[in-house]
């Protein structure tokens, strides 16, 4: 419970921000937080690999992780 109400805590401050989706000629202000390389262990709450992505971006982020990867949206976790 005390790591995710820390996490709520730097989540919510980057979202503030970085108001827009990062998407390539995206303008939206409705985002939501993707983690670049996942959610495990001390990955949560690394604002390194927090991208501000609408829910239409985050989705195709999800869906076309290569893609994604090729542009720095998404990453493997054992990548360095």
């Amino acid at each position: 419970k005390k790591r995710l109400a820390e996490y709520r805590i730097v989540r919510d401050k980057f979202l503030k921000e970085n108001p827009t989706c990062e998407f390539p000629e995206c303008s939206s202000r409705e985002v939501t937080l993707h983690h670049g390389k996942g959610r495990i262990g001390s990955l949560l709450s690394d604002i390194r690999h927090f991208h501000a992505l609408c829910d239409t971006h985050h989705r195709w982020v999800e869906e076309n992780p290569l893609k994604a990867k090729e542009m720095g949206l998404s990453a493997n976790r054992l990548d360095k």
